[in-house]
């Protein structure tokens, strides 16, 4: 395989226009590239910003297709008969159930 390189074009902003002195973010943004292992291949200046031409050869690329993760089995259900929402068998009990009277009751039914 052949080598990688990864190329990065940068506006690093002027503190007065026309002027070659940076921003002190722009200066440290271009310190930061440099250490970590970016050259410096190509400058042009316009009024307000520096555009700066900055590459790196031999990383990986993170494009590069990666094995897929096995698939995770699905969950086994849980609850009682009504799910979740609180069905026949839920907190509330059904018709029948410990309170007596479910939604299809007649009012009143199952208070004390």
């Amino acid at each position: 395989m052949g080598d990688h390189k990864e190329v990065r074009y940068e506006r690093l902003y002027v503190k007065v226009p026309g002027s070659e002195k940076l921003r002190k973010n722009a200066a440290g943004r271009l310190r930061h590239l440099v250490n970590t292992g970016w050259r410096e291949t190509e400058r042009s200046q316009t009024a307000e910003y520096i555009k700066v031409r900055v590459e790196r050869t031999g990383f990986t690329s993170p494009y590069i297709k990666l094995k897929e993760a096995p698939a995770i089995a699905p969950r086994e259900r849980r609850g009682g008969p009504g799910g979740f929402r609180g069905g026949p068998g839920g907190p509330r009990g059904g018709p029948g159930g410990p309170r007596g009277g479910g939604p299809g009751a007649p009012r009143g039914a199952g208070r004390s």
